[in-house]
């Protein structure tokens, strides 16, 4: 009989401590949350995939608006006048969507742009309703 005691407190003291390991993982990924560490090496794993995804990024240097009969005159050596001056910020566009400015660099003879202005989230945001 008191050996059968001993178990059941033994039992009792497993299962207690289990909890309380459930109770402090709990608590800890609380914290995180909190702290705004809500990436558990699972997430993190499955975010690592992302980084592999293309996305197209354009630079618009200019725009303008041609009417079918400009179009069709066009040629070898015509030249298209845009909306933007020379000194103007380029917009950086990812997958269509406005997301930095920046200027054009010429680096070894082929175009560049340096990164200036970083469209701020709520921006992109109003831009995309």
């Amino acid at each position: 009989m008191e050996e059968e005691k001993r178990e059941e407190a033994q039992t009792q003291g497993e299962g207690l401590s289990s909890l309380w390991q459930e109770t402090l993982k709990e608590q800890e990924e609380k914290e995180r949350e909190e702290k705004g560490e809500v990436l558990t090496p699972d997430i993190q794993e499955k975010l690592k995939k992302f980084l592999d995804l293309p996305l197209l990024i354009e630079v618009v240097v200019g725009s303008t608006t041609l009417t079918l009969g400009e179009i069709l005159n066009l040629g070898p050596g015509s030249v298209v006048e845009l909306d933007n001056l020379v000194e103007e910020p380029v917009d950086i566009k990812v997958n269509g969507k406005l997301v930095a400015k920046g200027e054009l660099v010429v680096v070894e003879e082929k175009f560049g742009v340096k990164i200036t202005d970083i469209v701020e989230r709520e921006e992109r945001v109003k831009r995309a309703l």
